[in-house]
Order: C-alpha cells, then sequence, then structure tokens
C-alpha cells in the first residue's frame, strides 16, 4: 500500500489554485488571503496615448458635424 501527501499531488491551475513558498508568505507579511496570490480577473489593457488622441480627435470631429446637421434641421423647423 502506498500512501501520497495530498499536498505533494496538489497543483497549480490558473485562476483557482497557485503554490506558493513560505518565504513568499512571510513577504506579504502573512497575508494569505487567495487574492494576494491568485488573480481571477482580467488583465488592464492599455492603449498608446496617440491612438486614444486620434480617437478622440475623431469623436470631436464628428459631433461637431452632428451639430451642424442638428442646426440645419431646427432652423428648418423654425425653432
Amino acid at each position: 500500500m502506498q500512501i501520497t501527501c495530498p499536498a505533494k499531488a496538489w497543483r497549480e491551475e490558473e485562476k483557482y489554485s497557485r503554490i506558493v513558498s513560505r518565504e513568499e508568505i512571510a513577504k506579504n507579511d502573512f497575508n494569505i488571503f487567495p487574492n494576494r496570490y491568485i488573480h481571477t480577473g482580467e488583465a488592464d489593457e492599455y492603449r498608446p496615448i496617440a491612438e486614444i488622441v486620434e480617437e478622440l480627435d475623431s469623436i470631436e470631429e464628428e459631433a461637431k458635424r452632428t451639430g451642424v446637421a442638428l442646426r440645419t434641421i431646427l432652423e428648418k423647423l423654425g425653432a
């Protein structure tokens, strides 16, 4: 009969479990809350600033065109 240690049979599974060393736990002030070691959320997505500025410029231009079109419609309605 062979007896296996459950701790040795444990495996990591992304977003569900993680094996950490005592040293890492000590480094984290012995904080053993799971969210300290297991990250279940999606990673933040970062976009280049130039891309964001270009998108904002496009949105502002569209807003100007929409404003002109709205004024034209309101003038035709006599408002």
